[in-house]
């Protein structure tokens, strides 16, 4: 029997030949030709299959499909991506590999029919960007390439800003730069312009430029580049970052200097680097440290100072620059302060905070995980409060809301806990709920002891208004959760704490989903089905 790392990598070899070569059902023998739809059946239920070797012809079945009979796979489009997406993260190497190349040819041949899909797949291609091998990393990144380059960008771009940039992982955060920027380019400026999502994009260029990995930084940069060619866009980047990140970007990208800046990491495409070779000196396309006088791309900007757009009345502004000293003083007292402060606004002027929530939660975020525990201890009691004034104007911020209270559910000081309880609470009642039981199964993968079991009972207090108005969100986001506490073989006597949550969490979706919920099971093994029939008394 072959080696199976060699048979992967050389199975890998002729997928990027046939990504080369991309054939629509022409000169090509295919058993999907005779009756596609049955086909597709078939492909189903292998994939349902626990043997892997069936999961591969299932995946292949699949990819023939898409590549000669796409519009049979539209009626079933959304089960067959969380089919998919299920697969990217199989143990077994060549599964997942198979799963993520057909994912690259559902966006090569559907084109803008995956924009309905691309925020379920997108985050899971982005999970296997890193600790993975090497071909399967490669595969995911070359799959989100071709999510960039067919689908609308405005989806593209959601999908990208909404987690990727936010990782912990920086293979994760360089490649999702490396694509954002890619994407600015193919937009162009003008069409950049009109895009409701440039307020965030700019905001992220910015943490981006800053960000503590050198490649990263670099596509960062450069995204900040292209906001400066531009003045609606260079306004919208100086109202989404303070006066001193700004600064603090032209001066890095004038200290290192265009030649340095290409040296480090070569540009996405081929065009970025013809248009350095203009007739100027990369050195002059340089801001000064106070002026803007040229882009990358050669067009010359009226000069300006580095700084915020002023808000209307200037008393805001003052009582914002207030906020953010106070919210990053060295003493623990002031940083109180701080946070009593943003309540005190929330109170009096929610509008001014709401508009500027992006930026106050750049220092707030801060002292919800402060060194301190009593500037932690009163930010998430102040978190839980404003949550309630500002409802969803904080949906903005909700995926670093629900890091930051995460965190402080594993904490060992009763008060901190008590408090992240009461914020994840006011989360639920408050926040956008679909998004919610995204961010939140997305943390529960990373916690353990109590907070696991804290974000798993908001997940079963979401389940049935979700599940009314997107039911597949429940089966991507929700059904895993339950699928991992049955999968622990010694539930049935395990803490009375852990089975209280999962039996809520499986009657919350047996209530919402009926009978469909045995289907989903009958593909588990054995001793899952006996822990669901032992919770539910089937």
């Amino acid at each position: 029997m072959a080696d199976p790392v060699l048979t992967v990598t050389s199975e890998m070899a002729a997928g990027a030949q046939r990504r080369e070569q991309p054939r629509r059902g022409t000169g090509q023998k295919d058993t999907a030709s005779a009756d596609p739809q049955q086909s597709l059946q078939e492909a189903l239920s292998l994939l349902g299959s626990d043997d892997w070797e069936q999961k591969q012809k299932g995946l292949f079945k699949i990819k023939q499909l898409a590549e000669s009979h796409s519009d049979v796979l539209l009626s079933q489009l959304r089960d067959i991506c969380l089919a998919l997406t299920s697969e990217v993260t199989n143990l077994r190497s060549k599964v997942s590999f198979s799963a993520i190349v057909t994912l690259g040819e559902f966006f090569a041949n559907l084109k803008k029919d995956m924009d309905s899909e691309v925020d379920e797949v997108a985050p899971v291609l982005l999970q296997v960007v890193w600790n993975t091998p090497e071909f399967i990393q490669k595969a995911a990144c070359h799959a989100l390439r071709l999510m960039v380059e067919n689908v609308t960008p405005a989806r593209a771009m959601i999908a990208l800003m909404d987690r990727a940039v936010k990782s912990r992982c920086a293979q994760v955060r360089e490649c999702a730069a490396k694509l954002l920027l890619s994407l600015m380019e193919r937009m162009g400026v003008t069409k950049l312009a009109d895009t409701p999502r440039a307020e965030m994009l700019a905001h992220v260029a910015g943490k981006l430029a800053q960000d503590c990995h050198q490649d990263t930084r670099h596509f960062g940069q450069e995204m900040v580049k292209v906001f400066l060619s531009h003045q609606k866009l260079k306004m919208l980047l100086e109202r989404s970052l303070s006066t001193r990140d700004l600064e603090d970007i032209l001066t890095r990208i004038k200290k290192k200097g265009m030649e340095n800046q290409k040296s480090e990491c070569p540009s996405v495409k081929e065009p970025v680097e013809k248009r350095n070779d203009g007739p100027k000196k990369p050195q002059d396309t340089m801001p000064s440290s106070k002026r803007v006088e040229s882009t990358s791309d050669g067009r010359l900007l009226h000069r300006a100072k580095a700084q915020v757009t002023l808000p209307a009345a200037v008393e805001e502004t003052d009582m914002l620059q207030k906020l953010y000293h106070l919210l990053q003083a060295k003493g623990f007292q002031t940083r109180l302060e701080g946070v009593a402060l943003l309540l005190e606004l929330c109170k009096s002027s929610p509008q001014l905070i709401s508009k500027n929530i992006v930026q106050i939660f750049d220092y707030f975020v801060l002292r919800i995980c402060d060194s301190h525990k009593k500037v932690r201890q009163k930010a998430l009691d102040v978190l839980a409060e404003i949550i309630g004034l500002l409802d969803d104007a904080m949906n903005p911020v909700m995926i670093r809301l629900v890091e930051g209270i995460a965190k402080n559910l594993s904490s060992n000081d009763a008060g901190v806990h008590a408090a992240a309880v009461r914020a994840l609470e006011e989360s639920v009642a408050h926040l956008d709920k679909v998004s919610l039981m995204k961010e939140f199964s997305h943390q529960w993968s990373q916690l353990s002891g109590q907070a696991l079991l804290d974000v798993a009972e908001c997940i079963a207090e979401l389940v049935e208004w979700v599940y009314a108005r997107s039911p597949e969100v429940v089966q991507r986001y929700a059904l895993p959760v339950l699928w991992s506490f049955l999968e622990n073989k010694a539930l049935p006597v395990r803490s009375a704490n852990i089975r209280t949550v999962a039996t809520k969490l499986a009657l919350a979706l047996y209530e919402a989903m009926g009978n469909k919920l045995k289907k989903c099971a009958a593909s588990k093994p054995q001793h899952m089905r006996e822990n669901l029939s032992n919770i539910l008394y089937w």
